[in-house]
């Protein structure tokens, strides 16, 4: 099926767009935008505008990639990388006015709720839930089918499968109906609460969790390496 453009939505001649998407009323779709299939960009979208940063604001924004069945509600901005890729993957909603800043990636099945604002060069995890008008400080990783709580502060990394909330947002307690909405079964819960207990308040270093999920964790902490490696750390 071919594409559906709103008359008023500007689009750049050099970006890519894939099939059966909807782009409507005044949408902004930048020169390095890469989109795939499916996707909905409801009125007012801006995607790939030079970054929010000092040194790129007279310079031609770099790529975003972004890829199928996501829904983009009204008045999202997604802007360019810098020195990398804005990334942003398959089946994910972002609400009214939420922003991906420069050079982050958002994972798959990620829900950004109204206002969520994501700093230049974090990483969202898969599944992970930021409520309303969620903060996230740049260079922190959000992880895996986590739920940050509304109006909350993230200036620290947040590990996957918790629920966090408050300024500075903290982990809280096991994301129960999140785990379970994502295939983990109800009686597979304890041994997650048994890992979270287990750290006693003190997430830098994480052990290993006796479920298939384990996977998720990993994924975690080679993303907190890729960013050290960013910040020379």
């Amino acid at each position: 099926m071919s594409n559906i453009i709103h008359p008023t939505a500007i689009i750049d001649c050099k970006a890519k767009l894939g099939t059966n998407n909807y782009v409507g009323p005044y949408c902004i779709i930048g020169p390095n935008v890469t989109i795939g299939d499916n996707n909905r960009f409801e009125a007012y979208v801006s995607i790939g505008t030079q970054a929010e940063h000092r040194d790129y604001f007279k310079i031609e924004a770099g790529p975003v990639n972004l890829g199928s069945h996501n829904i983009i509600r009204e008045f999202v901005t997604i802007n360019g990388g810098t020195t990398s890729i804005t990334k942003v993957e398959d089946n994910i909603i972002m609400l009214r006015g939420s922003h991906i800043g420069h050079d982050c990636q958002i994972g798959r099945k990620s829900t950004l709720s109204c206002n969520v604002l994501v700093g230049g060069h974090s990483i969202i995890c898969e599944g992970a839930n930021l409520g309303l008008s969620a903060v996230v400080h740049q260079h922190r990783v959000i992880g895996a089918y986590s739920l940050v709580g509304m109006n909350s502060s993230v200036t620290r990394n947040i590990i996957p499968f918790v629920i966090a909330f408050g300024s500075p947002c903290n982990p809280q307690k096991i994301n129960r109906v999140g785990l379970i909405r994502n295939g983990v079964v109800e009686n597979e819960i304890t041994p997650f609460e048994k890992w979270f207990f287990s750290m006693n308040g003190l997430f830098d270093k994480i052990p290993k969790l006796e479920h298939s999920f384990d996977k998720y964790l990993e994924d975690y902490e080679a993303k907190k390496s890729y960013l050290y490696k960013i910040l020379g750390l």
